[in-house]
């Protein structure tokens, strides 16, 4: 209409609030919130829509920070503690309190660990400092951390050993622990490689690796040819494992590997070996890759062990249940605990069947899922 024709243009104009917005999700309130925020909660608010619920996304923050933290070699929370600050104003404080405990356990590792090397290079030589630093966690607020057993060389041990004592000295009555395979070692090693004219040299690199590597390499001070079954039983590691480990210095040019009829034999490089051109790298894989601290797997297991808990007690007391009722009762009654269900229906019936195969449930033609009894067939 006319009205319309005589209002001046403006330059103002500003793009509608977005749905989000609107309802109050990205913000918690109805209201203007400058553009960063707006853009920090739209990412927010995406990232819990990709997971499909805020326990899922904050459970794998919590995995994300695990690795995080255990991979820094500074103790440094700095970065963590602010991001994590961040977090507790979107998701609140309870929901973040075991990875405040993480963070905490971090910052109490490093005043230990400053207590006990203090303590340790008081009392040894120049020519055998202390070398051990250690991460020491609470586990039971930390995810599931990788538990693969190995035994140490005798030299590392005895490192490990010296710092134990002191740390029960320090905390008794407490214990340590320690995760054998997880941690990082710094090394350094012997090579050799040809020059421009040919010409055979050796020189010392540092190398950063895992303790299973180190432990292997170790070995070789003492004798300096083993098969893979000889490295297997001594590192108590299974053959498999010890041949993607012993890869990474096969790859390094430090240890050789040759085939001699069934068995595997590996010995150091020497300066006439490193000359040759026969060189053996028998289907090897480099294995330096970096590998997490938390065990996915190992995790995903600890939570059905605590569902299968709930379901024996359901059982055990109301006789059988329907699917969909074990269902609601698991959401009602685990999402208090440390291990929240965050299972569909079918993934539920996928678990119940596999209990039935381990002959701990047995369900009957109506889907009524009950305990198997003793004795039955």
């Amino acid at each position: 209409d006319e009205e319309d024709e005589e209002e001046p243009p403006t330059f103002d104009w500003q793009p509608p609030p977005s749905i989000l917005q609107r309802r109050g999700v990205i913000t918690g309130q109805v209201g203007k919130v400058s553009s960063s925020s707006r853009r920090a909660g739209d990412i927010l608010s995406m990232l819990v829509g990709i997971y499909g619920s805020k326990e899922l996304f904050v459970n794998e923050y919590r995995i994300m920070l695990a690795d995080k933290l255990l991979s820094n070699l500074e103790y440094n929370t700095d970065a963590e503690v602010h991001k994590l600050e961040l977090l507790k104003l979107r998701f609140g404080e309870s929901s973040l309190r075991s990875c405040e405990v993480m963070v905490k356990d971090i910052d109490d590792s490093k005043r230990i660990h400053t207590n006990i090397r203090s303590t340790l290079e008081l009392n040894s030589s120049r020519d055998d400092p202390p070398v051990v630093d250690a991460a020491i966690v609470s586990h039971i607020f930390w995810p599931h951390l990788q538990r693969d057993s190995m035994k140490h060389h005798k030299k590392i041990q005895s490192k490990l050993d010296q710092f134990c004592k002191e740390y029960e000295k320090l905390k008794n009555p407490r214990r340590l622990v320690w995760m054998q395979q997880l941690g990082t070692v710094e090394m350094e090693v012997e090579a050799y490689e040809t020059d421009a004219d040919g010409n055979v040299t050796s020189y010392v690199k540092d190398v950063t690796c895992t303790p299973a590597h180190a432990t292997l390499l170790a070995n070789f001070e003492d004798k300096s040819q083993w098969t893979l079954e000889e490295l297997s039983t001594e590192a108590a590691m299974s053959e498999e494992m010890v041949r993607k480990r012993m890869g990474f210095w096969v790859n390094q040019r430090v240890v050789q590997v040759n085939r001699v009829g069934e068995d595997m034999i590996y010995s150091l490089v020497s300066a006439s070996d490193a000359n040759s051109n026969d060189h053996s790298f028998i289907d090897h894989n480099d294995d330096d890759e970096q590998e997490l601290a938390v065990s996915l797997g190992a995790h995903e297991e600890e939570e059905m062990k605590v569902y299968e808990s709930y379901i024996v007690g359901m059982l055990s007391n109301l006789g059988q249940l329907p699917l969909q009722r074990i269902h609601t009762m698991l959401k009602t009654f685990v999402s208090g605990s440390e291990h929240n269900y965050d299972k569909t229906p079918n993934q539920l019936a996928v678990f119940l069947q596999q209990l039935c195969k381990e002959e701990k449930l047995e369900v009957g033609p109506d889907g009524m899922y009950k305990l198997l009894k003793k004795g039955a067939k």
